[in-house]
């Protein structure tokens, strides 16, 4: 178990990261929060390359307090913008990641093998890096952050940029990983919090709200969203008015209706309904009162 207490990070007179405790158990965490959040603050506090203000963490038996080369032996970071060698082939890159680290040399080409099993590139060991497409470079990127073997894995934002189906790809693999270790996977797209994640860190000009389960953020929501048909007449009407937020849009062109789902605290429109709210809605309200 992660058990961070009490942390907090200040520079100068600014409060980047507030007071904060939190427990993580084996799984997918997810971390959501606007830019300017202290998302990335706190990544790099638990990854050991900040320290913070005030606070403790542990990951077991061992203190984030102690002795910091011991402690990143059980931490795997894969940044948002990771540096690939694109001219190694996969397994030199790995082999020279697990110099770095200190592994022993008679097992970090065995390890390095055991891993592209893992994140399913086996196949591809000896392909420069400067050949795979986006989604096997994450993949790389995944199998640099546990070669070792990590307690917790940290991820920042690594669906970004991926079409469709490697998302997809890449949020099994996340939750496979995640049956044997912490995974905590910070990004701004909801729906790879639904699909991917057991529990949710909620961020927001440094504070943080942890939900145990994705399904209690959705409820942050509930009987606030609405559903309404309109004419565009009454749709520019609506938007003049600026009363609520309006977190969904489809347009019906043949028929010049527009089908709108609102956030407000009473019904928009006369012919409004409630309907069952969705993570990013749950998420709006959050940071509305937040």
């Amino acid at each position: 178990m992660l058990i961070v207490n009490d942390i907090s990070k200040k520079v100068k007179d600014h409060d980047i990261l507030k007071k904060t405790s939190f427990n993580l158990n084996k799984g997918v965490v997810g971390l959501l929060g606007p830019n300017g959040a202290g998302k990335t603050t706190l990544l790099r506090i638990l990854s050991t390359y900040f320290e913070p203000t005030t606070g403790t963490i542990s990951l077991g038996n061992l203190n984030w307090d102690k002795n910091k080369e011991e402690i990143r032996k059980h931490i795997g970071y894969m940044p948002q913008h990771i540096g690939l060698f694109p001219h190694l082939k996969i397994i030199e890159y790995l082999q020279y990641i697990g110099i770095l680290r200190g592994m022993a040399l008679e097992q970090i080409k065995e390890l390095a093998l055991k891993t592209l099993i893992e994140v399913n590139l086996e196949d591809k060991a000896n392909i420069k890096i400067k050949n795979l497409s986006g989604g096997m470079k994450q993949r790389v990127g995944i199998a640099q952050a546990i070669m070792h073997n990590p307690q917790l894995l940290i991820v920042d934002e690594p669906t970004a940029g991926l079409d469709p189906e490697e998302r997809i790809r890449f949020r099994n693999l996340l939750k496979r990983i995640a049956q044997e270790r912490i995974v905590l996977f910070s990004t701004h797209i909801t729906e790879d919090i639904v699909m991917t994640c057991d529990e949710v860190l909620l961020m927001n000009k440094g504070t943080v709200m942890k939900y145990s389960h994705v399904q209690d953020v959705v409820s942050i929501a509930n009987q606030l969203v609405w559903t309404v048909t309109v004419d565009s007449t009454a749709y520019n009407s609506m938007l003049m008015k600026k009363e609520f937020f309006i977190s969904n849009i489809m347009d019906e062109p043949s028929s010049n209706q527009i089908t709108l789902r609102i956030i407000h605290n009473e019904q928009p429109h006369p012919l409004a309904v409630q309907v069952h709210p969705t993570l990013e809605e749950g998420y709006m309200v959050w940071l509305q009162k937040n």
